[in-house]
């Protein structure tokens, strides 16, 4: 599954409006607890851990494929 399909399942968009530069500044559904769901997501499907200081990082799609390529992950 990719970032973008996580993304959009995360918050009940179409994949098809996800891009790297969504971002809570672009996405109204992407507040504080959004990120949080968003965050245990991305954990789930990819069997990686973020630490704190990296959750707080993944600020936008382009964020969060950076992070999961540090951590080995491909889709």
């Amino acid at each position: 599954m990719s970032p973008e399909a996580v993304v959009a399942n995360s918050f009940g968009k179409s994949v098809t409006a996800i891009t790297d530069a969504t971002s809570p500044e672009t996405l109204p559904e992407w507040d504080s607890l959004g990120h949080v769901t968003l965050v245990i997501e991305l954990e789930s499907v990819y069997g990686v851990s973020f630490g704190t200081e990296e959750t707080m990082s993944l600020t936008s799609v382009a964020a969060i494929k950076s992070a999961l390529q540090a951590h080995g992950v491909s889709w």
